[in-house]
């Protein structure tokens, strides 16, 4: 882990290239740490002032006379170098280098950005930046920024960190945290990541006691391992991360000869990501900071549970208290879209409630209707009654604007301040019209208020995939390098198996094939098939051409010698036209002959090396019909089985295993380990593959077999070389 200490809790701070106007660059820094009351050193380093802002300026960092934990870097991207430099000779620690003019400006910025990160490694230099906003700590009253916002009011200081690789991005939300008192602990923009990533400031703030919810703003990820790396800490923190990932459609996804380069979008990758370390995603600022207040504020439900699927939030069994029917409707419609279960209402309770009242809904919502205003106790206790049952792990109630009643706050106020102090009952959370002063009475009793009724709801969900992630064991199956070599083997220029190969790498691992030979003519291929037995079907076998039926290399269904003899001869003429991309030849390697597979269903299983994350698995409903319907779940590989499970039920998949139609039921946990296997096989296979894809695998009383396998590779550089 990067220690960012003297980033964030400097005992001293120069401003190189400090300026005598406040407003400016080099002159907003000192101002904000003056009268924001930083209380560590400030030296200005301006070789043409004796003073500014009040302080004794320094010609150099040199004549400072004493190692400096943060440097402030605010000099044009020119002079850079010649910073670093002091700064190595200083003995300082970190920087924030504000300037622009690097990377984002052309080639020559590059080279220059390149300079600077090199300069800061050798120096021992933890840079942030450059082209940054830089950084605060909120507790220490430390302003490493030339933002102003600072200087229109702070936000209370509080437990959580805000990281954002938009400088922008960072100020705008420092101040809608402000607006919404959202208390922060820590706040860093990182600007073009020479040194410091956003996931070095995860992990940090993943291990930092003042931070309990970590918020982050991401445009995109160079270190995809760095980043799961981060993630995962925050997860052995049990410290909830809220992501806003920007660029989200497929415009990153790469084209290639498989399903699965095409199928999985960028953003299809980074929800992958997110759904494995349990990250929070919000599409929205209000969102964004929405669940950063959930989170940072809200109690945990005692009872949750994780249902099946990939991506699937944890839930926990809600009640609904609301004076209005339709509002309560309203909530119930959410909660089922979430997956959150309304048991009805405890006979004991609802018995006190029909005596109360007898014309209320004792189901779950349940409805004391407007009867509240007359009644006011009655609303109270059919609140206390559900938060003590037991048999809720959350409840949301829809006052409306009774909360600001005279009559009825009183009455809230005893309830809620009676529940707090409750260790089993369960947490409330409140929808309605609540003003400032009454918010925070109830916020500092651990119940969240809502204007909207279905953020109340939402909320509930959050808490209970929180309250998962503070329990979470890494699932994930363990990989060894066992075939690897195998690929090795192979010519560096090699860029695809033989199907041939392709199905022997998969039965070698466990992974159930359709039983095949390889003949290399018709007397060959007809031995085979008579071996095997009627119906066979006959592929084309190379590695160059992958999409055998584009050039008739695909022959089914076929009952006798004959039919075998003319689908050999058949693509043996298909091959001699054939040329590679190159212009060569295509040579004829034979003909892959398989028994002929009958099944109800086809299942595609996909896996390919993402650039920045590696191995990504797919699966969906296979067949043609993967390229019209899309329906297809993304996971990190390797998978374990329960992952593989959720992923087949997510894409839907796992309704080809349920049987239909008089087919048998086919043991979907057998599936699973299929797909598992397939994943497995692919993380171990290294860095030489590219994609491996099996469609399809066709679904038969006996399990999935597979009936074809596409694997292309990555040139081998190391070999090549």
């Amino acid at each position: 882990m990067v220690d960012l200490n003297s980033l964030l809790y400097p005992r001293s701070i120069a401003v190189v290239g400090a300026s005598t106007q406040p407003d400016k660059v080099g002159g907003m820094p000192i101002r904000l740490l003056r009268e924001l009351g930083y209380g560590g050193r400030v030296y200005p380093v301006n070789p043409s002032a004796a003073e500014v802002q009040g302080l004794r300026a320094y010609g150099s960092l040199a004549d400072i006379g004493e190692p400096v934990d943060l440097a402030i870097v605010a000099v044009p991207a020119s002079a850079s170098q010649d910073v670093m430099a002091q700064l190595a000779g200083n003995g300082t620690r970190a920087a924030v280098v504000f300037t622009s003019g690097f990377a984002e400006a052309g080639e020559s910025g590059v080279r220059m950005q390149d300079m600077l990160a090199r300069s800061a490694r050798n120096a021992g230099v933890t840079l942030l930046g450059p082209n940054c906003l830089g950084a605060m700590n909120l507790r220490e009253r430390m302003f490493a920024t030339f933002s102003p916002i600072p200087l229109s009011g702070v936000p209370p200081v509080g437990e959580v960190g805000l990281v954002s690789q938009s400088g922008a991005f960072g100020a705008y939300a420092y101040a809608l945290a402000r607006e919404a008192g959202l208390g922060l602990s820590h706040w860093v923009t990182t600007g073009n990541e020479a040194g410091l990533q956003v996931a070095d400031v995860i992990e940090w703030l993943a291990n930092d006691p003042n931070t309990r919810v970590i918020l982050a703003y991401i445009e995109g990820c160079r270190d995809g391992q760095r980043l799961r790396q981060a993630l995962a800490a925050a997860r052995a923190a049990g410290k909830p991360v809220v992501v806003t990932k920007v660029g989200t459609t497929a415009a990153g996804a790469r084209s290639a000869q498989s399903h699965t380069a095409s199928l999985t979008g960028e953003d299809a990758v980074y929800q992958a990501v997110f759904d494995a370390y349990g990250v929070h995603r919000a599409h929205t600022l209000e969102e964004f900071f929405r669940l950063g207040y959930v989170l940072s504020r809200g109690r945990r439900p005692a009872a949750w549970q994780r249902p099946e699927g990939s991506g699937a939030a944890a839930v926990t069994p809600l009640a609904i208290v609301t004076v209005s029917g339709g509002v309560g409707i309203m909530m119930a419609d959410r909660a089922e879209q979430l997956g959150l279960p309304l048991p009805p209402m405890p006979e004991d309770a609802a018995e006190v409630l029909r005596t109360a009242i007898p014309f209320a809904s004792t189901a779950n919502p349940i409805d004391v209707t407007g009867q509240v205003v007359a009644q006011p106790r009655v609303f109270m206790d059919a609140i206390a009654g559900v938060a003590r049952s037991g048999a809720y792990g959350c409840v949301a109630a829809f006052l409306a604007g009774g909360a600001n009643a005279p009559r009825l706050w009183p009455e809230l106020q005893q309830t809620i301040g009676a529940l707090s102090e409750e260790a089993n009952a369960a947490p409330l959370l409140l929808a309605g019209i609540v003003d400032d002063d009454k918010r925070a009475w109830l916020e500092a009793r651990g119940c969240l208020v809502f204007r909207e009724p279905g953020h109340a709801v939402e909320a509930v969900a959050t808490l209970a995939q929180a309250a998962a992630l503070e329990s979470a064991r890494d699932t994930s199956s363990e990989t060894g390098p066992r075939r690897e070599a195998r690929l090795r083997d192979l010519p560096p220029e090699t860029t695809a198996l033989s199907e041939y190969e392709a199905m022997g790498l998969l039965a070698d691992a466990g992974v159930p094939v359709a039983p095949h030979g390889l003949a290399r003519d018709a007397d060959e291929a007809v031995r085979i098939a008579e071996g095997l037995g009627y119906p066979v079907v006959v592929k084309l076998c190379s590695r160059e051409i992958l999409h055998k039926s584009d050039v008739g290399g695909v022959a089914l269904n076929l009952a006798d010698a004959q039919a075998v003899r003319e689908a050999v001869a058949r693509m043996a003429q298909a091959v001699a036209h054939a040329r590679t991309d190159g212009g060569a030849p295509v040579p004829f390697e034979g003909v892959l002959v398989a028994r002929m597979v009958r099944g109800w269903g086809e299942v595609m299983v996909g896996v390919r090396r993402d650039p920045v994350f590696g191995v990504v698995a797919l699966a969906g409903i296979g067949g043609t019909a993967v390229e019209i319907f899309r329906q297809t779940a993304c996971g990190l590989a390797p998978l374990s089985r329960a992952q593989a499970r959720a992923m087949l039920r997510d894409s839907r998949a796992a309704a080809l295993c349920e049987g239909h139609r008089g087919n048998p039921e086919v043991d979907l946990d057998a599936a699973a380990q299929v797909l598992a296997t397939v994943s497995q096989l692919a993380a171990e296979l290294g860095e030489r593959l590219d994609t491996l894809e099996i469609n399809p695998f066709i679904v038969t009383a006996q399990g999935l077999v597979a009936a074809d396998a596409v694997v292309t590779l990555r040139p081998d550089h190391r070999t090549a070389s």
